[in-house]
């Protein structure tokens, strides 16, 4: 993603991450005393477009809050204006219009490029929901059934975000195939189809769903919610699991099924096509990445490549993509240990 290689963006992020560990941040962050330590805050009422002014050449700086936000709100424009407190290269009066923050925002190359609104809404979403927080939410959640993506919501309002803001810093530590829809509005795991450009309207987001492997209704932070799993949580049929043991490794088997399904001319090519999603997929070693979710991202990703999706007719690719993730699972369970 642009946002990821984007220098200034990487800093806040950073920034932020050092703050959560250095404070000890845990949800819900008292926001409003951390700004206060760092600047004068005033409410006032105004009638402009604009949440809050921060004035950072003053000393201490001043921040100038538009009095009667929603709570929600407030606590993301107060973690915004910290934001330009704490990034050393913001400079000068910055007014600010904080609308949650919004998917789109978050993936825009125009919103990014340049963006100090930009880096200030990251810095805000990771301060309020701490990624050393998020993480093991996400990570104990074996299988996305109701109850547990229930559970999940019902920890993530200890944040006390807007349902957009949570959701967003939600779908970072998600798996591709994961979608939110809070109206017009969406965010997704990084990774999953992108629905269209906001805000979009019923019958857009109606016909995005209809593609969805399920899809649940959930009331988060007094809106509703739908959350749909775009990509099956399980592509793996039993056998693997008993297909006996052989030598061959999992790139051996792979040959032998593009061999089988392309040819002997093709069959190295289209492998070094195949390997390059597998890595492709899995190069975010931060997310919680096992077995059957790597088969189920990798199966979609081939399925949409029309020069490779023949190979999974092939009876043995089923048992490659096992063996490949689970090589992938072992080696980095190694590695963290």
């Amino acid at each position: 993603m642009v946002a990821q290689n984007w220098s200034p963006l990487n800093a806040a992020r950073n920034r932020a991450g050092i703050l959560v560990e250095k404070l000890n941040l845990t949800p819900p962050v008292d926001v409003r005393a951390l700004l206060v330590e760092r600047a004068q805050v005033e409410y006032h009422d105004w009638s402009h477009q604009c949440d809050a002014v921060t004035a950072l050449g003053m000393e201490p700086p001043r921040v100038f809050v538009r009095s009667g936000l929603p709570a929600l709100r407030e606590r993301f424009t107060l973690a915004h204006e910290w934001a330009h407190i704490e990034l050393a290269w913001h400079v000068g009066s910055i007014g600010c219009q904080v609308n949650g923050v919004s998917i789109e925002e978050e993936y825009s190359l125009d919103r990014v490029t340049g963006s100090q609104e930009r880096e200030a809404n990251d810095f805000a979403s990771r301060v309020l929901a701490p990624d050393r927080w998020l993480s093991p939410l996400v990570k104990g959640v074996t299988s996305f059934e109701r109850s547990s993506m229930s559970a999940l919501l019902d920890a993530l309002s200890r944040a006390e975000m807007s349902a957009s803001a949570g959701l967003i810093a939600l779908s970072r530590h998600l798996l591709p195939g994961h979608a939110f829809f809070v109206d017009g509005a969406f965010a997704i795991s990084q990774g999953t189809s992108w629905p269209g450009s906001p805000p979009l309207s019923d019958s857009a987001v109606e016909q995005y769903l209809h593609s969805a492997v399920s899809v649940e209704e959930f009331s988060h932070q007094g809106r509703k919610v739908l959350w749909a799993l775009l990509i099956p949580q399980s592509v793996l049929p039993d056998f693997v699991h008993t297909v006996e043991a052989d030598d061959r490794t999992p790139h051996k088997i792979l040959l032998e099924c593009c061999t089988r399904i392309f040819g002997a001319d093709l069959a190295r090519p289209k492998a070094l096509s195949i390997n390059g999603v597998v890595g492709g997929v899995t190069s975010d070693i931060q997310r919680s990445w096992n077995v059957e979710a790597i088969a189920a991202v990798v199966h979609d990703r081939i399925q949409s490549r029309s020069d490779l999706r023949e190979v999974l007719r092939d009876p043995e690719f089923a048992i490659y993509l096992h063996r490949k993730a689970t090589t992938i699972v072992d080696k980095r369970s190694k590695a963290e240990s």
